[in-house]
């Protein structure tokens, strides 16, 4: 539910697409911030929890590892239908068309399931840091590194945890996807 980053990204797209047009600005950044109610609305499903504050931790607190004693429930990935891009966008686009009205809509809709992607995955400064430029799997330092899942999602790990993801340089990336593909589905 990366609030902040989704709301600043959504401001600052609004700000330059339409620097002109203060409503429309606010439209796409209300659009690119509002597609995560769905988190909320499944948080709140699953648990029985309807305050939003009890929601803005629980999401604070899923990403961060399971400590030791802490029994508190985990309620799973907090999607729905609305995060599938393959579904949304073409609707989005296809309404946006017909009512141009909603072309900011249909771009701070665009820009949440973009930043949403597998691609931003790559683009997460904070494992950067954490690697100092060596490859956090075997140590070796000055080789192309990529950004990994240490345990892909669609495998039950965590999109958004930091500990489940890794710079890894290639040969490594390749050594974990190979001993992954031979072992079965967790």
């Amino acid at each position: 539910m990366q609030l902040r980053t989704h709301l600043l990204a959504s401001t600052l797209a609004g700000i330059a697409i339409y620097p002109r047009s203060p409503r429309r600005a606010a439209l796409l950044t209300l659009a690119g911030v509002l597609v995560d109610a769905d988190h909320y609305l499944v948080y709140a499903l699953r648990s029985g929890d309807w305050n939003l504050v009890g929601a803005l931790r629980y999401d604070r607190r899923r990403s961060r590892p399971i400590r030791p004693g802490d029994t508190r429930p985990r309620y799973g990935p907090l999607r729905s239908i609305i995060h599938r891009a393959r579904l949304i966008l073409p609707l989005a686009w296809l309404v946006s068309r017909r009512w141009p009205a909603l072309r900011p809509i249909a771009a701070g809709i665009a820009l949440h399931l973009a930043l949403d992607t597998y691609m931003m995955l790559s683009l997460d400064w904070r494992v950067w840091r954490r690697a100092r430029n060596r490859c956090e799997r075997c140590g070796v330092g000055g080789l192309e590194l990529g950004v990994y899942y240490v345990r892909p999602p669609n495998r039950g790990g965590d999109r958004w945890a930091l500990d489940n993801r890794a710079a890894w340089c290639n040969v490594c990336a390749q050594l974990v996807r190979s001993q992954d593909e031979r072992s079965p589905l967790a």
